[in-house]
């Protein structure tokens, strides 16, 4: 089956998975919620399958960016245009970035995705955006990829809602199916106690701590209790490291398989061990 790719290069981005995520969906269900959007590839590539789709994500402007883009693209993207510099523009770049970080918007927050390293976000721990400058401005491919997903999701624009809250504000009341892809997650130590520590790192972690696991794992557990479906997707393991959710879920009996996907591509800091899994409850 062919996917459509999200408008946005996302660290962590599930779209290389989607042939072997996708397929273990429970679509009995009317509703889905994606807890934790991040490029939104996994839930636009089921829009057509739901009466309804949720698309959370605790940044707003990630958020606004994915709104703008089905509500009102061709606007929001003049207004990116308007704001990226050149591939040779390291000032013009810093001034961008200064700007969104004094006064953040969806479309500065794009137009700096679009100039930094790898296309990539980060934050710092004051959650301010510091990734670098890449060298890489709009461009032909840029302008593809958008008109791809435009098209791909303007007819199923009415189906999709939108909010920007920490995971366990969101309250499920209909009967869902709940895709959960957090942030990378605390680790275990030898005795299968958590700690402070993430099984890897990525540019938003910032935005998800050793408590929000904790969280996490209880918002799971009350899903399940209430009779929604869902899926956990991440690392089981990485580099040695043991993630403490996804072992603790296991060991509570819930179904799981390992997915196929070399992460070595990827990495630039040489071979890595890593073990991706789906967790569900059905």
């Amino acid at each position: 089956m062919n996917y459509i790719n999200s408008a946005l290069n996302f660290t962590g981005s599930k779209y290389n998975l989607l042939d072997q995520i996708i397929p273990e969906m429970d679509f009995t269900k009317k509703y889905f919620v994606d807890l934790f959007a991040g490029s939104g590839v996994v839930g636009f590539n089921v829009v057509d399958k739901y009466d309804k789709i949720l698309t959370n994500d605790i940044i707003k402007d990630l958020i606004g960016i994915h709104k703008e883009l089905i509500n009102n693209p061709l606007e929001f993207i003049e207004k990116v245009k308007s704001l990226v510099v050149s591939k040779e523009d390291q000032a013009g770049f810093n001034k961008l970035r200064e700007n969104y970080n004094k006064n953040n918007s969806p479309e500065g927050l794009y137009a700096l995705l679009l100039c930094s390293t790898n296309n990539m976000m980060r934050y710092n721990l004051k959650y301010q955006y510091n990734q670098t400058f890449g060298r890489r401005t709009f461009s032909d491919s840029t302008q593809k990829k958008l008109n791809e997903f435009i098209k791909h999701i303007t007819p199923y624009k009415n189906k999709i809602l939108f909010s920007s809250k920490h995971f366990a504000e969101i309250k499920i009341t209909k009967p869902s199916m709940i895709y959960i892809d957090p942030p990378y997650s605390a680790i275990q130590d030898e005795n299968g106690n958590i700690m402070n520590k993430k099984i890897s790192e990525a540019g938003y972690s910032a935005y998800f701590n050793k408590e929000d696991d904790i969280k996490l794992y209880n918002y799971i557990l009350n899903l399940d209790k209430n009779k929604y479906s869902f899926i956990l997707s991440g690392l089981l393991e990485h580099n040695g490291k043991q993630s403490w959710i996804m072992n603790k879920l296991i060991k509570d009996g819930f179904n799981y398989k390992e997915l196929n996907y070399d992460y070595n591509g990827v990495s630039r800091k040489g071979k890595k061990e890593s073990k991706e899994i789906i967790i569900k409850n059905y």
